[in-house]
């Protein structure tokens, strides 16, 4: 029973993470009206903890094979725990934006570590399938999650405490690790590798912050060009010399496995997807639907259902179906869930937007399991850490580029549309009108505020400006909002179509147990076989 004890604190220890990427999502609004954010910045509010997670997720993954993976997890979780403190008490955008990247450190260490743990805690094939696809639900769940628990605090407190709740989950969740979980420490892994960190962090930091910066600075930018070209030369200069190194930290011969290298892009597609979409429907819930916090992360809960449906789903069905045919129906049902969401319109009935979520997140969780399994099982024990971080990075990169370029569709849509409708309508800063929805939206309210004064004609002249502004503003927002889900459909079905094409069938596992698999040495040594 033990290690189902330590499957259940590395899923806190994940769920932790999941909602420290989406729970700042119901606070957005609120921010940018006291803080005065444009969109860019919001962004990066969001972007600063994926973009530090997916450039030193391969350097943590590594280091926990090498120093404990235990070890690894708590050093993360304490990270974690001091950037939430700082995060509450930032007074403007920079220190926000700099406790998220230290979250986003913090989780560079966890997230690798709590799925090499669950490959080494769980030996037998069968439990280790069931345990990794209860650990990637969670992954899923936890994303969705975020901006109910966000919500909730809102409704009662203001978005600091979007960062203070993390301090008591930390807290549980170091007292768990240091009581359940073993050592989990590799004698034979990989010697430690400085060339090979350096060059996969500031690979991975400059392909990222292109990723996310392109959006306000435009992808055909001098400086986001250069970072991208840059970026992509070093993560070409790490492939070459780990191929030469003596002891190489990225198994790069793994890519040559089509199971290892399709799961990986599959699972990178489906939370470029999911965070995307996700950052996208926060203001289309708080801003056009005019919903409260709470009322947006209530609804947002629907997908987490669906998630936590779809990794049962996943689980029963694991000892009888082929993963290949479950991967292909998770992603094919995310591509009919964003068709669904296409047809959203300003007066759409919100039966629409649950069905959506409830179908997405059923998807996410059938196809999570799959693919995380898929990837593991490619990797050799003693290099499971960096494994986990291979994993991890991919869903980074996929998350972080999915908030970068769904976002930046979604910004340059809206702005062609107002640009294209709403001259004329306002007198005051059409430029921040056009930068952001919520931005028109205050902009009408200034124009109903200064109505008071004048005479009649100059009244109402001020009022059927704000009304005009607001409904182009709601008019280019779900065009913008079309247009993103009809990218994310075919985004979802083309990743379909790769892992029907390309990803070896294997064959259908019965339900006839097979002898036991015996419990190798090290895990008795570190009592993970209790």
């Amino acid at each position: 029973m033990r290690r189902w004890g330590v499957l259940g604190v590395l899923c806190l220890s994940l769920m932790l993470l999941g909602v420290d990427q989406t729970v700042l999502n119901v606070a957005l609004p609120g921010m940018q009206r006291e803080l005065r954010l444009g969109s860019a910045q919001l962004q990066w509010v969001v972007g600063a903890h994926m973009l530090a997670l997916a450039a030193g997720v391969l350097a943590a993954g590594n280091w926990g094979d090498r120093r404990g993976r235990r070890t690894a997890l708590l050093v993360g979780l304490t990270v974690c725990g001091l950037a939430s403190v700082l995060g509450a008490l930032a007074v403007g955008a920079g220190g926000i934006i700099a406790a998220r990247a230290l979250m986003g450190a913090g989780a560079a260490f966890i997230m690798p570590s709590t799925l090499s743990i669950v490959v080494e805690v769980f030996t037998d094939a069968g439990r280790q399938r069931l345990a990794i696809t209860a650990w990637a639900t969670v992954a899923g769940a936890g994303v969705l999650v975020g901006p109910v628990l966000g919500g909730w605090l809102l409704e009662y407190y203001s978005w600091q405490s979007c960062f203070w709740v993390n301090v008591p989950l930390v807290a549980v969740a170091l007292v768990g690790v240091v009581l359940l979980v073993p050592p989990c420490r590799q004698d034979a892994a990989p010697a430690a590798d400085p060339v090979g960190l350096l060059l996969s962090c500031a690979g991975l930091f400059a392909v990222v912050w292109a990723l996310i910066q392109a959006p306000a600075r435009g992808w055909s930018d001098a400086t986001v060009m250069t970072a991208a070209v840059v970026g992509l030369a070093l993560l070409v200069a790490l492939i070459r010399w780990e191929r030469r190194a003596r002891a190489p930290m990225l198994p790069v011969e793994l890519f040559r496995n089509r199971g290892y290298a399709v799961s990986a892009a599959a699972l990178s597609l489906l939370f470029f997807t999911l965070v995307g979409s996700t950052f996208v429907l926060t203001f289309y819930l708080q801003g056009l639907r005019r919903m409260s916090p709470v009322e947006a992360g209530s609804t947002m809960l629907l997908g987490g259902a669906g998630v936590a449906l779809g990794g049962l789903l996943s689980a029963a069905g694991a000892r009888w179906t082929r993963p290949r045919g479950v991967l292909v129906t998770g992603m094919v049902l995310c591509g009919c869930a964003f068709v669904l969401l296409a047809g959203t319109t300003t007066d759409t009935a919100m039966g629409r937007l649950h069905a959506f979520l409830v179908v997405v997140g059923l998807g996410v969780g059938l196809a999570g399991g799959p693919a995380t399994s898929l990837i593991m099982r490619a990797v050799p024990t003693e290099k499971a850490g960096i494994g986990a971080g291979m994993n991890d990075a991919v869903r980074s990169l996929g998350s972080t580029s999915g908030v970068a370029a769904i976002g930046s569709v979604f910004n340059t849509v809206y702005s062609a549309r107002m640009s294209a409708t709403a001259d004329g309508t306002t007198e005051a800063a059409p430029g921040a009108a056009r930068d952001h929805f919520l931005r028109a939206v205050s902009e009408a309210e200034h124009l109903v505020a200064t109505a008071t004064e004048g005479d009649t004609a100059h009244r109402l002249h001020h009022l059927e400006q704000a009304r005009r502004l607001v409904e182009d503003a709601e008019h280019a927002f779900v065009v913008a909002l079309q247009t993103t889900s009809w990218a994310c459909a075919g985004v979802c079905f083309a990743g379909a179509c790769l892992v029907l094409m390309t990803l070896p069938a294997e064959r259908r596992t019965t339900a006839t147990p097979g002898p036991p698999t015996p419990v190798p040495p090290a895990a008795v040594r570190h009592g993970a076989g209790k």
